[in-house]
């Protein structure tokens, strides 16, 4: 895990700065700045080439970390891999912004109306899909080459800068909206160009179109996998994404409904920080640990991650909780809507953490077609459950969605995972964790208000903290997380000596 916990540690540092200013961004300037529309329309452009820039590239993305232990060879620059994924890719790039672009219309009346604010800014999502897509294929490209770090900063952190100087530029000289949004798409462009200057810098950017080499028995190897992968691919990106698209198409002022949702959603994905700082490095080394057949490898990394993600995301749900309310007093009183949806979506994202790198471990092994099945089973899910519950429950009724479909899907791949492999995350610690949060959520329950709304917050948050961690070191409920303070404290004691 050595090599895990380096990255981990620097993708977590960066994700962390990350989200202070993405919190800046999304919590404090772009509600205030942008009207709810406004900032409703860039949420939805984005979760629009998101979903189909995944579709574009056909999980290719997967295919590269799946399958460059097959190709990798400095001196034969990886045997011009990169060349045919980038040439997929940007293929499939053009075939999905002509049909952005062909069927314009009738998204508009989707999102509003003909003569709406998607009508006449929403055509600036196309350079915005061939941007994701590329930055996709070079996000994989490099964590297989064990650059995971480049892809964390160049999106996690200069991208929020960008957009941070980008909203308050748009504060002090107000341009118009059309100039803003491909200001806005331009944040995006520069993040993906920064990631492929990171390969270039660190002599990793080869292409090899001369060596491109793929075996036929390889190539079609290669095919089922990323046709099976783009299932899995979808539902990466289902959560969020789509609850997004369905509230906009759905409920009226649609715009205003998707900023409010974007929000909530945004400042429930702190808890998600820790799996992405794990996923990033993990997944190469899960690919290798596959081709070797090295179950213990793969078993170890699977109950540590599941064990170290359950600790951090029920602390990080219950400091949530205990400052929501003082949250949205930062915000416009409209945002106040998607109150309880945070702390839905809040508790998805925890409910994903206890998995483990469960997904990751199915993607990369030779049970991969499942994980296209049951991404696929979870996409069709959150779409009909959004249907039923937006109609049902409004805004919320999206975050109840996505809880009851990944759930059932995130059940049904454990479940699998234990009865292929023989692979399970979970032990005594496992309840010893899940017991400590039902304790301490108990406590928040039942405890009075202590003054002031963000004094009450801090309190309750001082009180979590000095609960929680020591708990979880003295108890062992994360052997890694332990042994890393052991040896920090160790490095503290020797330096004051």
């Amino acid at each position: 895990m050595g090599i895990v916990v380096r990255q981990a540690s620097w993708n977590a540092a960066l994700a962390y700065v990350g989200l202070a200013l993405g919190f800046v961004n999304v919590v404090l300037l772009y509600p205030k700045i942008l009207p709810e529309d406004q900032f409703g329309l860039t949420r939805l452009i984005v979760s629009i080439a998101t979903i189909a820039a995944q579709v574009a590239q056909l999980g290719l993305d997967n295919t590269v970390i799946r399958y460059f232990p097959y190709f990798r060879d400095t001196e034969r620059r990886h045997n011009g891999l990169l060349a045919l994924v980038l040439g997929i890719g940007t293929a499939g790039a053009f075939v999905a912004m002509f049909v952005l672009w062909a069927f314009h219309g009738y998204f508009a009346l989707w999102f509003g109306a003909a003569d709406g604010l998607y009508a006449e800014h929403g055509i600036t999502v196309l350079p915005l899909v061939l941007s994701e897509v590329y930055f996709f294929l070079f996000r994989s490209y490099s964590r297989s080459v064990h650059r995971s770090i480049a892809p964390t900063f160049s999106r996690e952190f200069l991208l929020r800068v960008l957009q941070m100087g980008l909203i308050l530029l748009q504060a002090a000289y107000h341009f118009d909206l059309r100039t803003f949004m491909l200001l806005y798409v331009g944040t995006f462009v520069i993040s993906t160009i920064a990631l492929v200057f990171d390969l270039w810098r660190s002599d990793s950017l080869h292409f090899g179109v001369d060596r491109l080499r793929v075996p036929k028995r390889l190539g079609r190897s290669m095919s089922r996998y990323a046709m099976f992968t783009f299932g899995s691919g979808m539902a990466v990106i289902a959560l969020g994404n789509i609850d997004q698209l369905m509230v906009g198409a759905m409920l009226k002022n649609g715009l205003d409904n998707v900023a409010y949702y974007a929000v909530a959603f945004y400042i429930a994905s702190v808890i998600l920080i820790p799996a992405r700082a794990l996923v990033l490095p993990s997944m190469p080394i899960l690919a290798e640990a596959w081709k070797k057949r090295d179950h213990v490898k793969i078993d170890m990394i699977y109950r540590r991650s599941a064990a170290i993600q359950l600790v951090i995301g029920i602390y990080l749900f219950l400091c949530l909780w205990s400052g929501v309310d003082a949250l949205f007093s930062l915000m416009k009183p409209g945002y106040a809507l998607a109150r309880q949806a945070l702390l839905i979506l809040a508790a998805v994202n925890v409910i994903n953490l206890a998995g483990g790198l469960s997904g990751g471990i199915v993607a990369t092994s030779r049970s991969y077609w499942f994980d296209a099945v049951s991404g696929a089973v979870l996409v069709v899910l959150n779409v009909v459950l959004d249907f039923v519950f937006i109609k049902l429950f409004g805004l919320t009724g999206a975050a109840w969605s996505s809880l009851v479909s990944f759930s059932v899907v995130l059940a049904w791949r454990m479940a699998f995972l234990h009865r292929k492999h023989g692979l399970w995350p979970f032990d005594a610690s496992t309840a010893r964790t899940a017991l400590m949060g039902v304790l301490l959520a108990a406590l928040l329950w039942f405890m009075p208000t202590v003054g002031a709304l963000w004094t009450n917050a801090i309190v309750r948050v001082v009180l979590i903290t000095a609960l929680f961690w020591p708990a979880v070191y003295f108890l062992r409920l994360a052997p890694d997380l332990s042994e890393q303070a052991a040896t920090l404290k160790q490095r503290f004691i020797n330096k004051s000596r």
